[in-house]
């Protein structure tokens, strides 16, 4: 750790407020941002090491510092994670409810299927089992994210007249996205480049504002 982080932390133990703003970013918050990413390096390299010893020395802070701001190595995991990952919840201005649906549900398949983050939420999944801490984290910092920018998307939707109005948003969110889950947690199917458009295709007919064709 470097003499200046260490004046810091022992700066704000001993005086209990906060040191003295300069220009530039503060350090709390630089501190913040390279443990976030060093989060998600850890995390995208499979999670190897995940724990919040590992995570505070490649952020170049103590143990201390990471637990400022969160209860787990599973917390900062995940919030690095889709912080890193951001643009698997964002879709094209221009693209209709449909269309950014299915660039989210590709999104997720290509990551949890293509890199190691797959291989680190299905452990964690896993793991929530037995430990509340991780289950709280999977929840927190993963999942109310994510959904949350779908439940935009559909509260957009609706208000563009493509989606149909009093449909519960979250049984939607499960019926979409589940199925990525399911396969990723079992493996009794693979999360193939088509699974996005399939889910669409049963699911799409019931949110739509659109007329079924009779066949």
């Amino acid at each position: 750790m470097s003499s200046s982080c260490l004046t810091h932390i022992l700066y704000i133990v001993f005086s209990n407020s906060q040191p003295t703003t300069r220009r530039g970013r503060p350090r709390s918050d630089a501190a913040r941002r390279a443990i976030l990413d060093a989060a998600a390096e850890v995390a995208l390299a499979g999670g190897a090491g995940a724990n919040v010893d590992a995570i505070a020395a490649r952020a170049g802070v103590s143990r201390t510092t990471v637990y400022k701001w969160w209860p787990s190595a599973a917390a900062v995991l995940l919030e690095g994670l889709l912080e890193r990952t951001h643009d698997t919840i964002e879709a094209p201005s221009s693209a209709t409810t449909r269309e950014a649906l299915e660039v989210f549900l590709s999104s997720l398949v290509a990551l949890v299927r293509d890199t190691p983050a797959g291989v680190l939420l299905r452990e964690l999944i896993a793991a929530s089992v037995s430990d509340p801490a991780v289950g709280r984290a999977l929840i927190n910092d993963w999942i109310t994210p994510r959904r949350a920018a779908i439940v935009n998307l559909l509260t957009e939707g609706e208000r563009r007249g493509e989606v149909r109005q009093g449909l519960e948003h979250d049984a939607i969110v499960d019926a979409l996205f589940a199925p990525i889950y399911y396969r990723l947690m079992l493996g009794h199917q693979p999360l193939t480049d088509s699974l996005p458009g399939d889910i669409l295709a049963i699911c799409w007919p019931g949110i739509s504002t659109e007329k079924r064709t009779e066949t």
